[in-house]
């Protein structure tokens, strides 16, 4: 073999493990640019990721504003105006809006926002926000993602609200493109995708108009489901992935990269640098020969060893450099140097790995450990609540029952008694009749008679206790009422007792019930007697005082009012006995007190629109006042009709129609009428009535109807005959009913008598209507009947 045949095959032979060299550092570069690549497609999912966190934190930051906003509250016509302030300084927003519990919407930024939230717009359970889906509007006007953030401290609560704020989809894609361009470039070839948790594309770069609303391509749609993120490379594209999983919950990130393009320019640069190898070794032919064992032999032979050891993962390896200032020798140290950077890179990104995934761990346990104790908590409180109020009501129906079964017994006792007596003294068989049988007689109906008033005064309590007592509310002198009343306390009180009065002398009139201000004041003078066994001083005082109602308060509106005090000088009550003064059948007397008192008068104060406060001290004495509302400045107080003021009935009879359901009541009400001279004709409900006017040869002169009475009520019943055109005077019977709906022109009443009524109370009420009637310019008149 010739010697140049030779030295080319030595040159050969030299150059082959350059050539291998050369193609491992192409492999070996073809996979680092991979992975750069792949770091890069990765860090671009994660910026991506994390500015959307950062958008979607501004909805966190405006549900915190709102908080503490009071215009925020449902209904407030501010709201709407403080959510428009708030979206002009959120440019990624489309709208912002506060919906209910329920849904409906409370306002909104924009007037085009939806009236209803989706069922995809709701919070998770235990989650502070809520990401929806891909959603337009035509309100909306466009594209968005809804955002949705329960309003801090308003969690449980019954009238919770929730912000939703409408992402804007053309704003994100635009966004995106920004942070993404200056900062990474994964290529031509790469492709970004934003979607929610169904796979829907909400951004893309590039061409994102076009695939906005679309459907993610079959082969990454798994990705969105994924548990964590991740990286998937093979010969066709890299991709990097957040599933809608991680933060923020309900957001995808995919970021692809085509492999052609990764390798495009490493096959170049490839065919380059065989190239010129090619060429250098064919110029350096005649050199090869001497230089090639030494210079290119051994260093080759190293490195080759170090990069097969790297190749195998043992990044610890070095590539040996014989002689430091040859070209191999710097190749072997910039090697060594890539391999340094490259075990240094790998530690640090396993000790960030181990570092995260403690902290993760630790996060997680400490809010599943949260958790759990505060569903333990929830549910101890809702048990504890609903025990106790189950208690507080079977107590409050126990006091209750009780309470009016003792005072009824009684006095059904003292009826049916008395009943019985005389029964007994008018029995057929007994012939004398004496003077004192007459006596006792009297005296049985005068008890049973009693007896029905301390039921009808206990049924009056109830009824102003629970507020529903019908007030027949006028201007009031109270300083004439109080100096009045002084001298029927001064005689029942007793000479122990020394009542005086402070009363204001420009006090103006008030606007109440005179007979129900006398019970109550009645009611306070004889507490305040039982409070000084040993006696003492009783002061009555009025005075005009100023409310300023608290924001946290029950009191009445705030204004003037006038002020009545009854202080004495007794035992006073201790703080626990105070705060349960106006409770219900609550007393200190022992059996002899029913427990009404108080809260009679606290229910009338109320009632009438005042309120009633106690100060108590132990030892001192006790201060009870009564704030009432003042009448107007030009009302004039009301003189109850007296019975000289009636005008004579006459001797023509007058006819009565009676129309009442309860058969005893009825009847005892048509004896009343006859016994005062008056003819009655009566019917047992609403339709026997109508029958029997029509049947009647002319209209009654007075209607008395029953208030309670099945399938037409008796105020039903007044309504229909005005319909018909029939004027004549209608009185309504009732022992309780709700006509606070009746008042001004369309009342169809003309009076209003209460059960239990005495024969008196029914001719009083008859005179009232027959005055009324010839007063109205003799336009109705009560017709005498031949």
């Amino acid at each position: 073999m010739r010697l140049t045949t030779r030295l080319l095959l030595l040159v050969l032979v030299c150059v082959l493990p350059v050539l291998a060299v050369q193609l491992y550092s192409a492999a070996s570069l073809r996979e680092w640019r991979q992975t750069r690549i792949a770091e890069r497609a990765s860090r671009q999912t994660e910026l991506a990721d994390g500015e959307l966190i950062g958008v979607l934190d501004q909805v966190r930051g405006v549900a915190a504003v709102l908080a503490q906003l009071p215009e925020a509250a449902a209904g407030n016509p501010a709201c709407a105006n403080r959510l428009a302030a708030l979206q002009r300084g959120l440019a990624a927003y489309r709208f912002l809006a506060l919906y209910g519990p329920d849904g409906t919407l409370a306002c909104a930024s924009t007037p085009g926002a939806p009236t209803a939230t989706a069922a995809g717009w709701a919070i998770p359970p235990g989650a502070e926000m809520g990401i929806g889906r891909y959603s337009t509007d035509a309100g909306a006007d466009g594209a968005f993602l809804p955002v949705s953030v329960r309003l801090p401290g308003a969690a449980g609560a019954a009238n919770a609200l929730t912000l939703v704020a409408a992402l804007d989809l053309p704003w994100l894609n635009k966004h995106l493109e920004d942070i993404r361009l200056p900062r990474f470039d994964s290529g031509p070839d790469s492709t970004l995708f934003v979607t929610d948790r169904d796979g829907t594309v909400l951004a893309r770069f590039p061409e994102a108009s076009d695939w906005l609303g679309r459907r993610l391509p079959a082969g990454l749609l798994p990705l969105v489901g994924h548990a964590a993120a991740g990286m998937i490379r093979d010969d066709r594209k890299i991709v990097a992935s957040i599933p809608a999983s991680a933060p923020p919950d309900g957001v995808a990130v995919i970021e692809e990269v085509s492999q052609p393009y990764v390798a495009a320019d490493m096959a170049q640069t490839a065919w380059r640098d065989t190239l010129l190898l090619g060429l250098a070794v064919l110029a350096a032919l005649g050199l090869a020969a001497l230089a090639a064992r030494r210079f290119i032999h051994h260093p080759t032979a190293s490195l080759l060893s170090a990069a097969r050891r790297w190749r195998d993962g043992d990044l610890s390896a070095r590539a040996e450099i014989r002689q430091p200032n040859s070209e191999f020798g710097t190749l072997a140290q910039a090697f060594n140097a890539m391999v340094s950077t490259l075990q240094s890179r790998d530690l640090e990104r396993r000790l960030q790995a181990e570092v995260l995934e403690a902290q993760v761990v630790e996060r997680t346990s400490e809010l599943s450990e949260t958790n759990n104790r505060l569903q333990v908590e929830i549910a101890e409180r809702e048990k504890t609540e609903a025990a106790l109020l189950q208690a507080q009501k079977l107590q409050a129906v126990g006091q209750l029952a009780g309470g009016i079964a003792h005072d009824f017994n009684n006095m059904l006792a003292t009826v049916l008694g008395s009943l019985e007596l005389m029964e007994r003294r008018v029995a057929p068989g007994v012939e004398s009749w004496t003077e004192a049988d007459a006596d006792r007689l009297r005296k049985l109906i005068e008890r049973a008679s009693n007896a029905v008033q301390r039921g009808a005064q206990l049924t009056s309590r109830l009824l102003a206790f629970s507020r529903r007592q019908r007030l027949a509310a006028r201007p009031t002198d109270l300083n004439q009422l109080i100096t009045d009343l002084v001298t029927l306390a001064t005689s029942t009180l007793g000479r122990r007792v020394r009542v005086g009065t402070d009363l204001a002398s420009d006090l103006p009139a008030a606007m109440v019930d005179p007979s129900q201000i006398e019970a109550a004041l009645l009611n306070l003078c004889l507490n305040a007697r039982d409070a000084m066994p040993e006696g003492g001083e009783l002061t009555i005082a009025t005075a005009t005082e100023i409310l300023e109602r608290a924001a946290d308060s029950d009191d009445p509106p705030s204004g003037a009012y006038v002020r009545i005090s009854v202080s004495d000088t007794g035992t006073g009550m201790p703080p626990e006995v105070v705060a349960r003064a106006f409770e219900p059948f609550f007393t200190t007397k022992g059996p002899g007190g029913t427990g009404l008192g108080l809260a009679q008068v606290h229910g009338m104060a109320r009632q009438s629109g005042g309120t009633v406060r106690i100060v108590s001290t132990q030892g001192v004495g006790t201060e009870i006042v009564l704030l009432l509302p003042r009448a107007a400045a030009d009302a004039a107080a009301t003189q109850p009709a007296r019975a000289g003021d009636v005008a004579p009935r006459g001797s023509p009879a007058i006819l009565v129609m009676v129309v009442d359901d309860d058969a005893p009541v009825r009847q005892v009400t048509v004896e009343m009428l006859k016994d005062l001279g008056f003819d009655a004709v009566q019917a047992g409900g609403a339709a026997e009535a109508l029958v029997l006017l029509a049947q009647l040869a002319g209209p009654p002169d007075v209607i008395l109807l029953d208030y309670a009475m099945p399938g037409m009520n008796g105020l039903q019943l007044a309504r229909r005959l005005r319909e018909r055109g029939l004027s004549m005077p209608i009185a309504l019977v009732t022992g309780y009913a709700e006509l606070a709906g009746v008042e001004g022109a369309a009342n169809p009443l003309d009076a209003v008598l209460g059960k239990p009524f005495t024969i008196r109370e029914l001719d009083d009420t008859l005179m009232r209507l027959r005055m009324r009637v010839h007063s109205a310019s003799n336009v109705v008149r009560l017709r005498p009947r031949g």
